[in-house]
């Protein structure tokens, strides 16, 4: 690459500083997301809460985290990353630690909706659950956005060489934060009561947001301690500033790379949800570990895909270089989700508990070997509007976080508490997410009309 005259100097490394705060960021929204299971057996015993209302609890956080991802994609887009993440911390780290301060009450009516068509009735009361149930949808609602703004917020701040890396090295950061769940769960428990541990959870995030704000810009061109070699190399030759056209959400809606990516992330995040909700169950009840085998146990999934997420990023990099677009992107999507469908399968079939386990982080490993392929995808596709675009994906995708839980919940009841199912399930979701590749194509920008699109080009901004 060359460099314009006067920048033949070392480029400082800011850039890697923001990767870091993206990083961490990360991590801190997998504690405070994935927390609340290890912690489940209390709180439903505080609250006595049934297993099947314990399914509305993970579903309420899935609903509304998925309702909430395309506003918050978009003001990203709008106003920046650096006040939208902000709002998202200070939002889902107070929700964080409401949870830890809900009581166990009942106020019914006695009255109750009937509902004959379904044979089903509502009654009208305000207890617990239901005060939980909120309480997980406004966390969920809070934390929407997170990872769209992450990825708009990174594309300014790394070459396209480099987008894979830049990526992948968040959502490492996340699964790390999961597989720390455990450790940080107990720890915080031990000492404060699992509703002590909420509420350190939600400090730790507002802390978060103090030392973010002070430190982050949106773009390379607002932070004092980057000097022109460093902002040359982001550029890579491109126009650091344009005005870029309005999104055209009709070119984006009929875009079938969108909804193809889309529907692929439902699967995905319907398949990859076990590991949140009720990998617990599965482990006590199926594979009967218990304590520390335990805590070894749910938390190595989310290590192992950690690695993957770092590995595919650079993976995804590289396969570019060699295969393109089209396919460095969306061949090691297909591969990595049809390997992670077979281990689940493969789990379900071991005869040893910790080779069932060995599986099951096989699977995760393989599934999140893609993570970095999807959201570098978004980026690609969505170019100035990548927070809305990853926004649209993160919504359809977390629909599957949202009915998951319930669904797993159901097939193990209605099958004598066989938590088996869950890995049928899973298998099946993973498997139509490798399909879902097949039909993606990274090398349009999906954002604008095909006027803006081929003006943009002939102006060398589309990268």
């Amino acid at each position: 690459m060359n460099l314009p005259l006067g920048t033949l100097v070392r480029p400082t490394a800011v850039r890697y500083k923001v990767l870091g705060w993206a990083c961490a960021l990360s991590m801190i929204t997998y504690v405070d997301r994935v927390c609340i299971k290890y912690v489940a057996p209390e709180i439903r015993s505080a609250l006595d809460l049934s297993m099947q209302e314990w399914g509305w609890v993970f579903a309420a956080f899935g609903l509304a985290y998925s309702l909430f991802e395309i506003p918050s994609g978009w003001l990203g887009d709008r106003f920046g990353p650096r006040r939208v993440l902000c709002r998202i911390v200070l939002c889902w780290s107070l929700f964080t630690a409401l949870t830890g301060l809900v009581w166990k009450f009942s106020l019914d009516s006695g009255y109750v909706i009937d509902l004959p068509w379904s044979g089903y009735e509502i009654p009208l009361l305000f207890n617990s659950l239901v005060l939980l149930v909120i309480i997980r949808f406004l966390f969920g609602a809070g934390e929407a956005g997170a990872y769209p703004n992450i990825a708009r917020a990174l594309r300014n701040w790394f070459p396209y060489r480099r987008r894979g890396l830049a990526q992948g090295l968040p959502w490492t950061f996340g699964r790390w934060g999961g597989a720390l769940s455990p450790l940080l769960v107990t720890f915080f428990a031990l000492h404060f009561g699992w509703r002590g541990a909420f509420v350190a959870f939600g400090i730790m995030g507002i802390l978060w947001v103090a030392a973010f704000a002070y430190y982050f810009r949106d773009s390379p061109a607002q932070h004092p301690g980057v000097n022109e070699a460093e902002r040359a190399l982001i550029l890579g030759g491109a126009r650091e500033s344009y005005t870029p056209p309005p999104i055209s959400w009709p070119a984006m809606l009929r875009s079938p790379t969108l909804w193809c990516l889309s529907l692929m992330y439902f699967c995905s995040n319907a398949g990859w949800c076990f590991f949140i909700t009720w990998d617990v169950e599965y482990f006590k009840n199926v594979l009967h570990l218990q304590e520390t085998d335990l805590e070894i146990a749910s938390g190595a999934p989310h290590f192992c895909g950690g690695v993957a997420c770092l590995l595919g990023g650079l993976g995804t990099d590289r396969l570019v270089r060699i295969l393109g677009r089209r396919w460095g992107r969306t061949l090691q999507g297909l591969v990595s989700y049809a390997f992670g469908g077979l281990f689940f399968l493969l789990a379900l079939r071991a005869t040893e508990p910790w080779l069932a386990v060995s599986c099951l982080c096989a699977a995760s490993f393989c599934k999140d070997f893609a993570m970095a392929v999807s959201w570098s995808t978004c980026v690609d596709i969505g170019h100035r509007y990548a927070g809305t675009v990853g926004g649209f994906m993160n919504s359809v995708g977390n629909m599957g976080t949202a009915v998951s839980p319930l669904i797993v919940e159901a097939l193990a009841r209605n099958n004598e508490g066989q938590w088996k199912w869950a890995l049928v399930y899973s298998s099946a979701m993973l498997f139509a997410a490798a399909l879902g590749w097949a039909f993606i194509n990274p090398r349009k920008v999906v954002v604008y009309s095909p006027e803006d699109r081929k003006a943009l080009r002939a102006q060398g901004v589309l990268d």
